[in-house]
């Protein structure tokens, strides 16, 4: 019994290095594409801009999609992987705090495009960024939720 719970603990603790390791990973990739100027934003979502564009034509919405789009889904990977890292060094969900971190690291993500050439700070962008962490943090419980249900029906089985 002692045995299990070491081995436990120790898997905790590599997969929660593990989560922690993929969070900084999405942090430094929100990063690097806010560093970008407009332009080179532009240039990097123009592939998904044209593919829009030829469903639903040229006009505000087919941009705003793509550039808004990308937002919620960086922030919800970035929350699905604090979610997860902060499950395994707590032993247990806090959802909250997965929630807190990604708002306010998308806070500090407008602050710094004041200073990116063409980018600004912008109130919309931290509360799509939001939005996309309660989705990551939805996604995750789903996924926790599944997991559990597994479990709970073959008690033998290795456990989260």
């Amino acid at each position: 019994m002692q045995q299990e719970k070491n081995n436990t603990a120790k898997k905790n603790k590599h997969l929660a290095v593990l989560f922690w390791v993929l969070s900084c990973v999405c942090f430094v990739l929100i990063f690097y594409f806010s560093s970008r100027t407009r332009s080179e934003s532009s240039l990097q979502s123009a592939f998904f801009v044209a593919l829009l564009r030829k469903v639903f034509g040229t006009n505000f919405f087919t941009d705003f999609i793509v550039r808004k789009g990308a937002h919620l889904l960086e922030y919800a990977g970035t929350a699905l992987m604090l979610s997860a890292a902060y499950y395994f060094s707590l032993n247990k969900n806090k959802l909250y705090l997965p929630l807190i971190t990604a708002s306010l690291y998308a806070v500090t993500d407008e602050i710094h495009q004041i200073i990116v050439p063409g980018r600004a700070c912008q109130l919309r962008d931290w509360v799509i960024d939001t939005a996309g962490a309660i989705l990551g943090i939805a996604i995750y419980y789903l996924i926790y939720s599944v997991i559990k249900r597994i479990k709970l029906k073959h008690p033998g089985e290795d456990k989260i």
